[in-house]
């Protein structure tokens, strides 16, 4: 039998986001785990890479955790070692190893588990500090983030693995697939 559960009730509140977020990102993982530079790398038509959708996800993150939550920005020694651009574009370094876009996806991970680890109930659902994006005012809660982040992260993933289909033909083993309202 299988059961899934975001968890149990005796732990904060944020640790039920922090699980789904953890298991989109194991999604993620297993879909490029065996891929090869060329595959990385390919440049499909006007799609981005898959390197360029595994970084957007760590820069995105990144973006969040850093100016949403904690208020403040990413440094330029981040922006640099996780090739932000002055203009958003999904692209990545064409010379870089898995490896690499792993470790930048393992480090914006490593800010937003600091982050939610030490997060009250309260705080979790508290507006966060004010960010200004295109000339608005916004705040958000860490809470709206979370879900944010998976829907950004699961958004690309799917992106991605359509890029990967296109370039080796292979197509991704989706347990949702299985569910019994789309075998009907």
């Amino acid at each position: 039998m299988i059961e899934k559960t975001l968890g149990n009730y005796d732990v904060h509140d944020s640790s039920h986001g922090l699980q789904a977020l953890k298991e989109t990102r194991e999604k993620l993982l297993s879909m490029v785990s065996d891929i090869e530079f060329q595959e990385l790398h390919y440049g499909y038509s006007n799609f981005p890479t898959v390197g360029g959708y595994l970084l957007h996800i760590a820069q995105i993150e990144l973006w969040w955790v850093k100016n949403a939550l904690m208020g403040e920005s990413v440094t330029e020694e981040e922006k640099e070692r996780f090739y932000f651009q002055e203009k958003q574009v999904i692209a990545a370094p064409d010379d870089k190893e898995l490896s690499w876009f792993l470790a930048r996806l393992a480090e914006a991970r490593d800010y937003i588990r600091a982050y939610f680890n030490q997060l009250s109930d309260v705080e979790y659902r508290k507006l966060g500090p004010e960010i200004t994006i295109n000339g608005e005012t916004h705040r958000y809660s860490p809470e709206w983030i979370i879900s944010h982040l998976i829907d950004h992260e699961a958004y690309h993933r799917g992106q991605a693995a359509m890029v990967l289909k296109m370039v080796s033909g292979q197509r991704e083993a989706w347990e949702h697939f299985n569910t019994p309202y789309l075998s009907l």
